[in-house]
């Protein structure tokens, strides 16, 4: 079963980081406690997901690379660029080397979309959902029907 599930999760693209689901002490179910750590709910036993390996390690190491991050933790390149991708990690001030815009190129530190492409790319979407809404709602594109208010609808 546990194959099938990680599979399914790698197929759709989707990453838990290596989430502990089970206590390697006692067997019991761990439980979220925010910042990627995770606590047993029987023996009280402390467990990191990869996002928590990797920010621990970064506390404790400012300016780490990449590669440091996965040779000392164990977190792989892959999770790592996805958490930089997502905003979760942020690549030092101080590095030489920056992420790049997916629209237009720019220099960033994290995330996919420098501002000045993040807030065109939000006024797009606001902009759809508004014409959207404004289909839905009955503003615009509708076409005459020559009835009255009281008249358009009957009761059967």
């Amino acid at each position: 079963m546990e194959g099938n599930v990680r599979f399914r999760r790698e197929a759709l693209d989707l990453n838990d980081y290596n989430r502990p689901y089970e206590c390697p002490e006692c067997g019991g179910l761990m439980i979220f406690r925010g910042c990627g750590e995770y606590s047993c709910e029987k023996c009280g036993y402390i467990g990191y997901d990869d996002y928590g390996k990797a920010r621990n390690y970064i506390e404790k190491n400012p300016g780490a690379t990449s590669a440091d991050i996965t040779t000392n933790t164990g977190v792989s390149q892959k999770a790592i660029r996805q958490m930089l991708k997502e905003s979760r990690l942020e690549v030092a001030q101080d590095s030489k080397v920056l992420m790049r815009c997916e629209v237009c190129g720019a220099e960033i530190r994290s995330g996919a979309l420098c501002p000045t492409c993040e807030v065109a790319y939000h006024r797009k979407l606001e902009d759809k959902q508004r014409a959207a809404h404004n289909m839905v709602a009955g503003y615009g594109n509708e076409k005459e029907t020559n009835q009255k208010g009281e008249k358009r609808f009957s009761r059967g």
